[in-house]
Parts: C-alpha cells; sequence; structure tokens
C-alpha cells in the first residue's frame, strides 16, 4: 500500500519532533568548531558538500529558502539498486543560519550513522572517515547524551524498516567493512 504525500510528511514530521527533544551534548557544540559542519569550505577541485535525504524527506524543503532542494538521477551515482529515479538531496542556503526546524535527519542524528555489522545486528557508529572535517565531538571524544544516542538508535530502526533505506544501510556498512574502515560502535 502506497502512502500519500500528506501521510509521509506527517511521518518525516513526527521523526523530526521527536529528534528535536534531544541533543548530542547539553550546549551547543558549534561553539567547538566553529559550526564545521555546517560551513565546511570546499576545495575548488572538490564536491559540493551536500547532505542526500532519505525517501520522502525531501517534501520537507518544497516551500522554504533556507535550504536549495536538488536531485540526481539514481543512475549518475552509486547508490543501492532498488533505488530507482530522482535522489534528493540538500544544501543550506545561508549556513549556519539555516532553518533548523527542517534540518535534515542527517543533521540531526549527527555524529551518529547506521551500520549493520556482518552478522546482521544493527548498530549506531561513530566513523570520522564518514566526513571531511575533523568533528571536536569524534575527534576529542566528548561523551554523548544517553537519550541522544538511545532515540536515535530507535529513530534509525524505524527508518531502517523501509526497503530503501535498509538496503542504503547496508551498502554502507558493507563499504566500510570491504575497505577495512576503523569506526567506534556507540550501540
Amino acid at each position: 500500500m502506497e502512502i500519500s504525500k500528506e501521510e509521509m510528511k506527517e511521518y518525516i514530521c513526527k521523526i523530526y519532533a521527536r529528534l528535536d527533544k534531544v541533543s548530542p551534548v547539553d550546549f551547543d557544540c558549534g561553539e567547538l568548531c566553529g559550526e564545521v559542519c555546517c560551513v565546511y569550505d570546499l576545495d575548488d577541485d572538490a564536491e559540493e558538500l551536500a547532505l542526500y535525504l532519505l525517501p520522502g524527506e525531501e517534501l520537507m524543503y518544497e516551500d522554504t529558502d533556507s535550504f536549495q532542494l536538488y536531485y540526481l538521477d539514481s543512475s549518475e551515482i552509486r547508490y543501492p539498486h532498488s533505488w530507482k529515479g530522482q535522489i534528493y538531496l540538500v544544501k543550506c542556503t545561508n549556513p549556519p543560519k539555516c532553518d533548523r526546524s527542517i534540518r535534515p535527519i542527517q543533521c540531526r542524528t549527527f555524529p551518529l550513522i547506521p551500520h549493520i555489522s556482518k552478522d546482521g545486528q544493527f548498530h549506531l557508529i561513530v566513523d570520522e572517515e564518514e566526513f571531511p572535517y575533523i568533528c571536536p565531538l569524534v575527534h576529542d571524544g566528548v561523551k554523548l547524551n544517553e537519550d541522544f544516542i538511545l532515540e536515535t538508535y530507535n529513530i534509525w530502526k524505524v527508518l531502517a524498516r523501509n526497503p530503501l533505506v535498509f538496503d542504503l544501510i547496508d551498502m554502507d556498512s558493507r563499504k566500510r567493512d570491504n575497505c577495512n574502515r576503523n569506526y567506534q560502535i556507540i550501540i
């Protein structure tokens, strides 16, 4: 059964609301690094920094000036074969002054990312190689709030019920494992 755009937007809003209730730390971590994850400046030869959206999340960005919404065709990038058609991305138009009420799930769960181990176990990890800058929370081993870790874990478990999201998490996990990348399992 396919859900309507309105139902999908409501689902994403509920996820955003749950994640709004928690924070990685009890202070503005952007003060540690000058908000590097928002304002990271790339070399001229590097690709632009943008965030890939999860299925349906693009609906949150249809009527905003804070983010530029655009897409790539799934055949243009390395994504799971199950992802067909358009892959949506957003870029903040005035970093770090974006509309925080609609920041993407990736921002809300940062610096944690989902990972499926080779034996099929679902984890949250910190993999500093996933981003092209140094995050003080990760680099300095700042202790993350337990409620943030647990809610982020629960949200990603719910999101992974979507076969497209599961395929993406699995693809990224296998890539990490095949490259023998080091990462820290949080939960």
